[in-house]
């Protein structure tokens, strides 16, 4: 019966919808700028620094792998493959090491990170025999056992036992070589490696200088002398020198700058120059690869990493990680690279983001409050039902526009977008195309500019359609596109220093925000009247009856469902609890919430710098900090609901840049500086009635399943009560918001048995009712 009814469930009572548990986090991270590449078995991996992906070579299907579903830690350095044992090293920054075995598993070894070592702690590179991976590290030489997973030795061979940078190491049966900056270390493998005297500084057959790397190739020790990376007068004499028959041997020069050595196969070596990749052959020298473009487009230094070998097809392969491109394989010189994509960002900048009737909006240039301009190039990222896509800003001449500041979906016309810039001004797109003229100092010459730059920012629109944003640093520092079209600044008594977000709330306030202890400015606009002081307008900062903030710099700000004004400040939160008294007279200063912490009263996150705050449809408060990670309130703020940090969370970092909430999935948007991440809460917007329909899912409910069930559609306060077959009742709750989780138990706590179950929902009133079916299968 069970299985009729599995199937009648799958395709009755379950819509399409994402399958993404409650709790969980997603990375919203792409792969178009790769940094390492390694391959073990017909398996490549691939990063992007923050996580990685893995996939078939033939298939070239992704899947991702970083610190929300099994590695340890982001800032991946290096990807080596063992193939002795098939283990993939995972070596980040930090120089904490993941291991990830034949059969997917990982295991992280943090010793070497974990261990006080005087000098640069840092992995350069890796060179392996058999178990054993010798790590070039910044201090000098670790020999780590990668089947016991321990170190076996370390070699600390600078003069008297000092630390040195190693580069690279090759072995043979004989000698262990090592690049270092100041020149090809020798020692025999036979003598004990961890006493510095018995490694020797070849001199008289090889120059001194910088080596960037050496490599075993078919028996033949291979050292890439560079003394270019250090004096530009040797600019042009990179050389190559083989070691063979107990003799140095000088190649000719090779013309361009090596920066480092790159892969070897079989008698393939390579080297690595600001264009790319240049592969040759030990015996001949000659050319076999010169990789330097990607579909007829290159750029200067934007290299990282490659793997090459044998692929399914038996001809050799070349996979490039390359910052600007990603991640190519090419075959012959000739052929067309092919491009290995992931669905995520374009790139991890984030400095905005902005989210409409489930639609997702990333800007891309952060600006510090300084004032100083980052020059991105970067163009905007959008998710729409489930899928990333990239858009470039061009202005009228068809040239990348720089610093995008600000994105805004426009709250009118769904099919409208809205980029602000620090350099060029306010620009929209329709349907993916630019709408001209743009709103910049050329085209408006009443837009002021600060040195020549109109340094836009924080778009906001109104309940009649009105496009605010600010201009920093200026007295005219907020300007309207008003609905019909036309282009308005407003000056006000003095500058305020930096103003980087506006924001317009319920009572059509504008409301601008300024971090460099600029305090915080609110206009009421009535037919766009000039800023009058103390009557449409009023400046507002830490002063007892002028705002009574937390501090004068502010950096956040947002209206939750019940009207109230939460402003993030340098020094915590302030509420307004009543903002229309800012203008209708009375009391309005703002109000810190006071917390019990430890048997003291404290003010909220009043040791913080809060960055970002969002209200999601429970009116829970989510707080993003400078240092601090991310918090969630209940909506008085008066009870921690989550505390996710680096540390004790899949977030990878601790910074938060702006945080948003996306009412038609339940997710809540993070942008750290490390990227964009979701984290998937419980709490959606709730239904003006049930016309939509209720579901659950995941329905049915399989076997073995142990998280909860999602009750879906519902209008906020919904009560919400499950039976069993026979009518009896099993479990009751009511809803916050237009979702419930139901954790398949009854009353009595216990896991509910096998059986279909009806779900009755209605409103607080009981005029509004719905139901729908589970099925749970143990």
């Amino acid at each position: 019966m069970y299985r009729t009814l599995f199937f009648l469930f799958c395709v009755i009572f379950f819509p399409a919808f994402s399958q993404v548990g409650p709790r969980t986090w997603q990375d919203n991270l792409g792969i178009n700028s790769c940094n390492t590449v390694t391959k073990n078995g017909s398996t490549v991996y691939a990063s992007n620094y923050y996580g990685l992906v893995k996939f078939n070579e033939e298939e070239l299907v992704t899947e991702p792998l970083n610190k929300i579903n099994g590695l340890s830690d982001i800032g991946i350095r290096l990807l080596r493959t063992n193939t002795y044992n098939s283990k993939v090293l995972v070596i980040y920054d930090n120089s904490n090491i993941d291991i990830i075995d034949a059969n997917g598993n990982i295991i992280n070894y943090p010793d070497i990170k974990l261990k006080s070592i005087n000098g640069k702690k840092i992995i350069n590179e890796v060179t392996f025999d058999k178990q054993y991976a010798y790590l070039a590290c910044g201090f000098g030489i670790i020999v780590f056992d990668t089947d016991k997973l321990e170190t076996k030795e370390t070699y600390i061979i600078g003069p008297n036992a000092t630390n040195m940078q190693i580069q690279q190491i090759a072995l043979n049966d004989t000698y262990i070589f090592a690049a270092t900056p100041v020149g090809m270390y020798r020692a025999n493998r036979s003598s004990a490696l961890n006493n510095y005297v018995n490694w020797t500084l070849d001199t008289l057959r090889l120059p001194k200088g910088i080596y960037c790397g050496v490599q075993n190739v078919q028996g033949k020790i291979v050292g890439c002398y560079c003394p270019s990376t250090a004096d530009v007068d040797f600019k042009g004499k990179d050389s190559v020198f083989v070691f063979a028959n107990n003799n140095w041997t000088k190649l000719e020069p090779n013309g361009q700058t090596i920066i480092k050595m790159g892969p070897v196969y079989k008698n393939l070596f390579s080297t690595v120059d600001p264009l790319g990749l240049i592969v040759k052959d030990i015996d001949s020298m000659r050319l076999v690869q010169q990789l330097i473009h990607f579909d007829g487009v290159f750029d200067y230094g934007t290299y990282r990493d490659s793997y090459f070998g044998l692929d399914h097809s038996k001809r050799v392969s070349y996979w490039i990680a390359d910052a600007r491109f990603g991640l190519n394989q090419f075959y012959e010189y000739y052929d067309p690279n092919k491009r290995v994509t992931r669905n995520g960002m374009n790139k991890s900048i984030i400095s905005n983001i902005d989210i409409f009737k489930g639609k997702v909006a990333v800007s891309p240039s952060l600006i510090n409050n300084t004032g100083s301009g980052n020059y991105s190039r970067e163009g905007i990222n959008t998710l729409r039902e489930g899928y990333w896509s990239y858009l470039k800003c061009l202005d009228d001449d068809g040239n990348i526009i720089q610093d995008v500041t600000s994105v805004l979906w426009d709250r009118i016309d769904t099919s409208k977008m809205w980029i602000a810039s620090w350099y060029y001004g306010v620009m929209q797109f329709k349907n993916n195309k630019a709408v001209r003229p743009a709103y910049t100092p050329t085209n408006n010459p009443t837009m002021s500019t600060y040195n020549g730059e109109p340094r836009c920012s924080g778009l906001s629109m109104d309940k009649q359609g009105n496009l605010w944003f600010a201009s920093s640093d200026q007295k005219a520092f907020l300007n309207v596109i008003k609905k019909n079209g036309g282009y308005q600044s407003f000056t006000f008594d003095v500058t305020h220093g930096f103003a980087r977000k506006t924001f317009t709330d319920r009572n059509n306030y504008v409301w601008v925000l300024h971090e460099r202890d600029g305090g915080l400015t609110v206009y009421k606009h009535n037919n766009f009247e000039p800023p009058r002081l103390n009557s449409n307008y009023k400046w507002l900062s830490n002063s007892i009856g002028n705002g009574n903030l937390q501090s004068n710099s502010i950096y956040s700000i947002a209206e939750d469902l019940d009207g109230k004004i939460w402003i993030g400040t340098s020094q915590g939160i302030s509420v307004f609890y009543n903002p229309t008294a800012i203008f209708n007279g009375g009391n309005f200063d703002s109000q810190p919430i006071k917390i019990i912490q430890d048997g003291n009263v404290e003010l909220l996150l009043g040791k913080e710098i809060v960055t970002a705050i969002k209200a999601d449809g429970a009116n829970n408060k989510w707080c993003g900090t400078q240092s601090g990670g991310v918090y969630c309130f209940s909506p008085d703020g008066l009870k921690q609901l989550y505390h996710f940090t680096k540390e004790n969370s899949p977030l990878y970092s601790n910074t938060i840049i702006d945080i948003n909430y996306n009412d038609a999935t339940g997710d809540v948007f993070f942008g750290t500086e490390a990227g964009l991440q979701s984290f998937r809460g419980i709490v959606v917007v709730g239904e003006e009635d049930y016309s939509s329909g209720v579901y659950a899912y995941p329905n049915p409910v399989k076997p073995g399943y142990l998280g909860t069930v999602l009750i879906r559609g519902l209008v906020d306060d919904s009560i919400v009560k499950i039976v069993d077959e026979s009518g009896n009742m099993v479990w009751e709750a009511k809803s916050s918001g237009g979702q419930i989780e139901w954790p398949i138990t009854t009353f009595a706590n216990t896991r509910a048995t096998s059986g279909v179950y009806i779900v009755y929902a209605s409103n607080a009133t009981g005029e509004l009712r719905a139901s729908t079916k589970i099925l749970v299968v143990n």
